[in-house]
């Protein structure tokens, strides 16, 4: 062990923390001799940040007249700052500016604002949350130890009456080209719901019609995530107070798709014939839909169908329909095995932040109204652990001290985002190794699909 160690722990071992949840953890140091310094200080941090790198002409004139066109790098980048505050844990008083041989624990604690995105890693930029100590030592340079954390919203899909909304649509095209068409291929889509969660089975209920003079052979689906950023000609930074502060000028997108799951069946639907049949693609640990709170970074998902045939040229049809991902099933599709009635859990509603945050740590800026929290788009606000029991669990051990509970939900883990390190390529060396961020997902859910055609 090195003479002098700085370490970063966290109540909640999984390191997931909800918007409007306290990070409550402890700053420890342990030195073996006397160590300088003069004070130790907690950081919070939470921006989104894109990036990339364009080309463009410039057409320049020599001395001669002649014009040339130059090739020339522009750089498009954004910042928004979510968190940015920092607190003092300990200061030396009596001037020596120097610690005894020994173990300090600094506890800290810190309430995350509501109204912020979830933590994400894509190809043009980030949003990334961390909790960085520093010890400020006098002629020397600074020892600092930075813990990234993941925050996952609160997306209740029982609050958004869309989500439970069934997906329908349909497709048709006379295949072949030109002169040697060989009829029509029609394709009937639905799901039967439009929020899913990760951990969840996507099912896709088809049916084919063939009217042309050729077999289907093939039906592919897949889901994918796209993901769009927002950048400035030569950068731009933003305290983020509004999805409107970033409405200027001169912004530029950038796009990138994600494969997600897909997967593929053979099939034979004879000339003049028809079929039904269900694919099933189970949701893994991806971040959820971003749509709110994040101006530079969005990311949907869409599940993609197609429909194939011997066909030489003009030989598929295809359908394409948007998902929402969120974070918390929707209940009425669950067998009541998966909810425990718990008569103790009262309805979520806005609870006051507390009075007194932590010691030494700075308070978080004042809220609108009376002091009382808004509650956020996502419609639930997590209850203090005190005064709100945990919801039993229907199967398993309870939930540790410092775990997240879900409230009413059922068992969940929280696991790497299913691109890894590979998800995380800019500023990776901001941190000892790449950052994966962590997201729920629930296990063993049944699959809701009241219209799935019968078995063959």
């Amino acid at each position: 062990m090195p003479d002098t160690e700085l370490l970063v722990e966290f109540d909640q071992p999984q390191e997931v923390f909800f918007p409007g949840q306290p990070i409550s953890g402890r700053v420890i140091l342990i030195t073996e001799e006397k160590y300088k310094a003069r004070a130790v200080n907690i950081k919070f941090e939470g921006t989104a940040h894109t990036h990339w790198d364009d080309f463009e002409s410039v057409r320049r004139v020599d001395a001669e007249g002649k014009t040339h066109y130059d090739r020339q790098r522009i750089n498009y980048s954004a910042n928004v700052n979510y968190l940015n505050a920092t607190s003092l844990l300990w200061a030396c008083r009596d001037g020596s500016n120097e610690l005894a041989a020994g173990k300090y624990v600094w506890p800290f604690s810190y309430v995350l604002p509501t109204s912020i995105p979830p933590s994400f890693e894509g190809k043009y930029g980030y949003i990334r949350y961390s909790v960085t100590a520093e010890v400020d030592r006098p002629w020397r340079f600074d020892k600092a130890k930075k813990r990234c954390i993941t925050v996952s919203p609160l997306i209740d899909l029982n609050i958004l009456p869309h989500a439970m909304t069934a997906l329908n649509d349909q497709a048709s095209e006379n295949l072949g080209c030109c002169c040697f068409k060989k009829g029509y291929l029609e394709m009937k889509v639905d799901i039967p719901k439009t929020g899913f969660v990760p951990g969840e089975t996507v099912p896709i209920n088809l049916h084919i019609l063939n009217h042309s003079s050729v077999p289907v052979t093939e039906v592919k689906a897949r889901i994918i995530q796209n993901c769009t950023f927002f950048a400035f000609r030569r950068g731009n930074t933003f305290d983020f107070t509004n999805d409107h502060v970033m409405a200027v000028s001169y912004r530029e997108t950038k796009r990138d798709t994600n494969s997600v799951i897909r997967q593929s069946q053979a099939l034979t639907v004879e000339p003049g014939k028809e079929h039904k049949l269900a694919l099933e693609l189970r949701l893994p640990s991806v971040t959820p839909t971003i749509d709110q709170f994040s101006p530079v970074i969005n990311v949907e998902y869409l599940v993609q169908i197609s429909v194939d045939t011997s066909t030489t040229f003009g030989s598929d049809i295809d359908c394409e329909m948007t998902l929402l991902i969120g974070t918390v099933p929707i209940r009425q599709y669950l067998p009541p095995a998966y909810y425990p009635p718990n008569p103790a859990l009262p309805p979520a509603y806005p609870t006051p932040l507390p009075p007194q945050i932590g010691a030494g740590i700075a308070p978080l800026p004042p809220q609108i109204g009376s002091g009382v929290a808004p509650p956020p788009e996502y419609g639930f606000v997590p209850q203090p652990a005190a005064s709100v029991p945990a919801p039993p669990y229907p199967e398993g051990d309870q939930p540790t001290k410092g775990e997240v509970v879900i409230p009413s939900a059922p068992p969940l883990s929280y696991q790497d985002s299913m691109y890894g390190t590979g998800g995380t390529q800019l500023n990776t060396e901001e941190n000892e190794k790449p950052f994966v961020p962590k997201y729920p997902v629930f296990n063993d859910l049944p699959v809701y699909n009241p219209s799935a055609p019968p078995p063959e």
